[in-house]
């Protein structure tokens, strides 16, 4: 007997509790953010031109279940409460309806999973349940056969690449509830011809679509988000933005012929890339813009100028990088920084910008810009970062503040034109091929205070017939000076003749026999210490002196004295009474 009520027991809590499950309130609201983060966050990288798609997808799956059509659809559980549909071991054909909740427990069904319908060929219609939040990244990528999808009045999110492929598409409904579409969701969808846009969000503008060629769009007012991709390569000359858009989203114009824009006060963010490879030949960023992406003029080819009015702190990655007409630039005084990259291969630009309230340069960040002709930096720049000016072929002047205390890698690379270079008291360290291929160099005033100098820093100076090496310098790289044919004469001032872990010069110059030039009394010493006994020819300055009055102080040793003589500055050697100076001796 109490077996008997047992088992009507557990059969009625059964039948309540799928009941529950049945009656269970759906809260789409409450699952925005993991909507958002399957969709948004987990997309592909920004920096992929595709999206990554799967060349064989064989989906696990938790569960399946046939519909109410009898098509058997597959499962996985999402955050245990939710699940989605996810692609199954045979490829879905023909109509589908999909639930709006599956299982046993009458889970709720809330998305489509990644590549779910991938290369579903056959497939033909799709119906989304009001439970449905979601679309994952290519989720009915190159259905080819798929000509209707009926989205649901909760869609929030479609993912990247979502429709891609799907030649047949031509119209999808577009719900008050969606607010993401993804980069290139309709890419090689030829038949979708609409603009996609709903109350507050434009989502797409057909791609391809030849028939635009030369005209104007106007977004519809009321628009307050601009879609992240929504006019990628389209071929509009001009799009017209209303003053209710708030939001210019990552890619929104990339890729396309657009011409002119104006972007309205009323925009207060631009996304990544938003007008990259463009064909924008002016532009101005109005001060409402607080919000600035990386990358949002890269490769615009045809932009010869800009302002950007907006309230910056630093100029970000890649911001102008080869705008290769790019002529004029400003922005306001409130800018402290170029970011990486930030001007790279503006080969137009013939003087920097403005850089008096800068104190910080991003590396890269005047790479390639090959006709800048002078360089002048604020004494509020410390740093002169990796690659920063590197193959600016026309630079020829070459300003460096006392305040530098560092020059980075590749600082100068292969700047073909730079003739002569004067490195401040302030600089410690010179890093490696700092000023290699520089052809024309051949003046260069080291400074006491220099430590190290990098490897291959000065190396392949064709024009380079003497340097003078101060008494500070700590240590100096592999082939420093390497293959510099010209070079004669070095000059030293060590009374102990710096200990190097590596050949700085190349035997080649040393069979020539270059001269080295070492201070009164030390020719023994280098002739037998390591490295320095290489060279051949190994004489002592006779023009010494121990002592010279300078300021009414009396200086000792073997560290050189500079002094102003004439205007210019000069070296004073070891010498009694004499100072060595354009090749000739001067009475002291």
């Amino acid at each position: 007997m109490n077996m008997k009520y047992t088992i009507v027991f557990i059969l009625l809590g059964m039948v309540a509790m799928n009941g529950l499950a049945q009656d269970k309130s759906f809260r789409a609201d409450e699952l925005r953010d993991m909507t958002f983060r399957k969709v948004v966050v987990a997309s592909p990288s920004r920096w992929s031109e595709r999206a990554f798609v799967k060349d064989d997808v064989t989906s696990s799956y938790d569960f399946c279940e046939a519909n109410a059509d009898g098509m058997m659809l597959y499962y996985n559980f999402v955050e245990q409460d939710y699940c989605e549909l996810v692609a199954g071991p045979e490829k879905y054909t023909g109509v589908i309806r999909i639930p709006a909740r599956a299982g046993v427990r009458q889970t709720p069904v809330v998305g489509v999973g990644s590549m779910a319908f991938y290369y579903c060929d056959g497939l033909t219609e799709v119906h989304l349940p009001n439970t449905m939040l979601y679309l994952e990244s290519g989720s009915f990528y190159g259905s080819e056969d798929l000509q209707k999808v009926v989205l649901n009045e909760n869609l929030i999110a479609i993912g990247w690449n979502a429709f891609e492929g799907c030649r047949t598409l031509s119209s999808i409904n577009i719900p008050q509830s969606l607010e993401y579409i993804g980069y290139e969701a309709f890419y090689n969808c030829p038949k979708m011809v609409t603009p996609l846009y709903n109350d507050k969000y434009f989502f797409y503008y057909p791609m391809l679509n030849y028939e635009s060629e030369g005209k104007t769009y106007v977004i519809p007012d009321g628009i307050e988000v601009i879609n992240e991709g929504a006019f990628i390569f389209t071929y509009l000359q001009e799009v017209v933005i209303p003053n209710s858009v708030k939001v210019i989203s990552d890619y929104a114009f990339d890729g396309s012929f657009v011409q002119r824009v104006i972007i309205p006060n009323s925009v207060d963010s631009i996304g990544y890339h938003a007008f990259s490879q463009t064909r924008l030949e002016e532009v101005v960023v109005p001060a409402s813009v607080k919000s600035f992406g990386e990358g949002m003029f890269c490769e615009v080819f045809w932009l010869k100028k800009a302002v950007l009015e907006n309230p910056l702190d630093s100029i970000p990655f890649a911001t102008f990088a080869n705008c290769s007409m790019l002529e004029e630039v400003s922005y306001p005084t409130t800018v402290h920084k170029l970011g990486d990259h930030s001007f790279h291969g503006c080969s137009s630009l013939t003087h920097l910008p403005d850089l008096s309230n800068i104190d910080s340069l991003g590396v890269h960040v005047f790479e390639g810009c090959r006709m800048l002709e002078s360089v002048s930096l604020p004494a509020s720049i410390t740093y002169i970062p990796n690659n920063a000016f590197s193959m600016c072929e026309s630079l020829k002047e070459v300003d460096l503040p006392e305040s530098i205390e560092s020059i980075g890698n590749l600082a100068f690379y292969q700047d073909i034109s730079l003739e002569s270079i004067s490195i401040p008291k302030s600089v410690k360290t010179i890093g490696n091929q700092a000023f290699i291929f520089c052809k024309k160099l051949k003046n260069i005033d080291f400074s006491e205070g220099l430590l190290s100098i990098g490897e291959d820093a000065f190396s392949q100076l064709e024009q380079l017939e003497s340097i003078s090496l101060p008494e500070s310098i700590e240590s100096i790289g592999r082939g420093a000076f390497a293959y510099g044919y010209k070079l004669k004469d070095v000059y030293v001032k060590w009374q102990e003749p710096l200990l190097l872990q590596n050949d700085i010069f190349d035997s080649y110059q040393h069979v020539l026999g270059m001269t080295l030039h070492v201070p009164a009394g030390t020719a023994e010493r280098y002739a037998s210490a390591p490295y320095w006994s290489n060279f051949k020819n190994i004489v002592e300055d006779v023009n010494a002196i121990n002592a010279v009055e300078d300021d009414g102080c009396f200086s000792h040793g073997s560290r050189p004295v500079k002094m102003l003589v004439d205007g210019k500055i000069l070296i004073l050697s070891k010498s009694s009474g004499t100072i060595l100076t354009d090749g000739r001796l001067r009475i002291y």
